[in-house]
């Protein structure tokens, strides 16, 4: 496998991890949804914030591991 597919893989994860997890969190969803009113409903903003933050830090571990020299 190419080195980017590994880092789209991990976004695609890390998105999805953070999806998932938001919409077990409804309160915060409804602040979020309270914060923007009448542009988006709550629980979709919320989920889409925290997919967003979620796949950015997934990306940003597996780049960064992907860079590190190693030495044997």
């Amino acid at each position: 496998m190419s080195r980017g597919l590994i880092i789209i893989l991990f976004w695609v994860i890390g998105f999805s991890i953070g999806f998932a997890g938001y919409l077990v969190l409804p309160d915060i969803a409804e602040w979020l949804g309270q914060a923007m009113p009448g542009f988006i409903d709550h629980e979709t903003a919320g989920a889409l914030v925290a997919g967003i933050v979620g796949s950015a830090i997934s990306t940003l571990t597996i780049v960064r591991w992907a860079n590190r020299s190693t030495v044997y």
